[in-house]
């Protein structure tokens, strides 16, 4: 059933492949071209709203207006275009290494007329270099895989050579390079104490690693968003 209304969703998108929805009554356009195999797109397709909106309820509550946002693992901007357009973010940064994918995140910002936020086609890590692309899944491209180091074809930065402001929320989706990207973001964290919700999926066992790193920039875990994600908070 799910695939025959995915197919009808598919021809009322048009040529363009643009869904228009309402999320949290807040106008949406998304530029979702794969679709039809990307288990992300699809997911935005069917339920015609953002994916994770659970988790994006919750952590709304929390966001302010005029937030500055750090995006490491924007994908094609789902949670970008939440954080600038739902929650009034005044500035968001959001970091994608895929260059297929980096085009749609900007392609879906433009969508939106947004203006706050500043789009990096790179991969975060612990320091400069160059990468290489570890695991592809066509069926889950968000699920794609990097090393950091050693490779040659996609640019890799530390957050620290960001120059920023201020920094009220640090989103963390980056598939197992977690610990690596925040040795790169120690002391952009240690100055500015975001808010961080960050992706820990256990079975891949990167809870522990990821929780004790975090405790050790003087972080506690706030809340469960799910099951794999969480809201961390500076320790008061």
């Amino acid at each position: 059933m799910d695939d025959l209304r995915a197919a009808v969703l598919l021809q009322a998108m048009g040529p363009e492949r643009v869904l228009e929805f309402a999320a949290f009554d807040t106008p949406i356009r998304m530029h979702l071209p794969y679709a039809a195999t990307d288990a992300v797109q699809r997911i935005i397709l069917l339920s015609n709203t953002f994916y994770e909106t659970h988790q994006m309820a919750a952590a709304r509550q929390l966001i302010r207006p005029g937030s500055v946002i750090v995006d490491a693992g924007a994908n094609i901007g789902n949670h970008t275009l939440f954080f600038a357009k739902v929650c009034g973010a005044s500035e968001v940064h959001a970091f994608e290494p895929l260059r297929t994918i980096f085009a749609i995140l900007k392609q879906n910002v433009a969508l939106n007329g947004l203006v706050n936020v500043h789009c990096h086609n790179m991969a975060l890590g612990a320091v400069a270099g160059r990468g290489s692309l570890a695991h592809f899944p066509t069926q889950n491209i968000a699920a794609s895989q990097f090393k950091l180091a050693g490779g040659t074809d996609y640019p890799v930065m530390p957050l620290d050579a960001l120059p920023l402001d201020r920094l009220d929320l640090l989103k963390i989706d980056v598939e197992g390079t977690q610990v690596t990207m925040l040795e790169g973001a120690r002391e952009t964290v240690q100055r500015h104490r975001p808010l961080i919700w960050i992706e820990l999926r256990a079975k891949h066992g990167e809870f522990e690693p990821g929780d004790a790193m975090l405790r050790s920039l003087g972080y506690r875990q706030l809340q469960a968003l799910s099951t794999v994600d969480f809201l961390y908070a500076p320790e008061p």
